[in-house]
């Protein structure tokens, strides 16, 4: 029976191994974890920070700060562009009192009942430029095609 102690014991010394191994690999996950975590906190703040900072010096910047905020102020305007873009290829509008989606041609949202404003009629800029001091010849009228023969239709039914 000595053999069966002795495999016992040794069983029982590994399960020992095992369990401290889990616990170590457990607290190994557990700090990787809140390492990540901090690290997602501080890149966070950064972020935090950048808005801060574009938003308090839109024109002041340093002018270390300006190919960021032009970078900042591009992107921005992206954004805008293809919003507007999404919204007419969707056929909506957004309304100005509750930023709920409304058909263009809605008179009244129908998430909180305001009045959609009409755009504006937008009037096209009319561009003239100088015409240079040299004489223009007169414009030729476009010679015409000489017409062609009619096709003959004929009757095969005789």
């Amino acid at each position: 029976m000595a053999i069966w102690d002795d495999i016992a014991k040794k069983a029982a010394a590994l399960s020992d191994k095992a369990v401290k191994q889990a616990r170590d690999l457990s607290e190994v996950a557990k700090l990787k974890l809140q390492i990540a975590e901090a690290e997602k906190a501080v890149e966070d703040s950064y972020t935090q920070l950048g808005r801060l900072y574009a938003a308090a010096h839109r024109s002041d910047y340093e002018e270390g700060f300006a190919s960021v905020m032009a970078a900042v102020t591009n992107a921005e305007q992206t954004v805008k562009t293809l919003h507007q873009q999404l919204q007419d290829a969707k056929g909506v509008t957004v309304c100005e009192k509750c930023g709920a989606e409304v058909a263009k041609d809605a008179a009244f949202c129908s998430a909180c009942g305001a009045e959609i404003p009409k755009p504006a009629p937008v009037e096209a800029e009319v561009v003239t430029e100088e015409a240079p001091a040299e004489e223009t010849p007169a414009e030729e009228a476009p010679a015409e095609e000489p017409e062609a023969p009619a096709a003959e239709v004929t009757d095969s039914a005789e």
